[in-house]
């Protein structure tokens, strides 16, 4: 009779982290993407630094 109780339970605790798992899928996806774009705006603006550096060189050089 214990043993089925033991079983309900681990059944129960299986099924919860089974649904709080699908429930942080979503947050998961949405935090990867928004490192994606964080990552490619320093991308971008570390371009837009090497552009201004090498005006600024071409400047001095004058």
């Amino acid at each position: 009779m214990a043993k089925q109780g033991v079983n309900l339970m681990i059944r129960i605790i299986i099924i919860a982290l089974i649904i709080y798992g699908i429930i942080q899928i979503p947050f998961i996806i949405k935090a990867y993407w928004g490192r994606r774009k964080y990552q490619q705006k320093i991308k971008d603006g570390e371009r837009q630094n090497q552009k201004i550096m090498e005006e600024q060189k071409k400047r001095d050089h004058r």
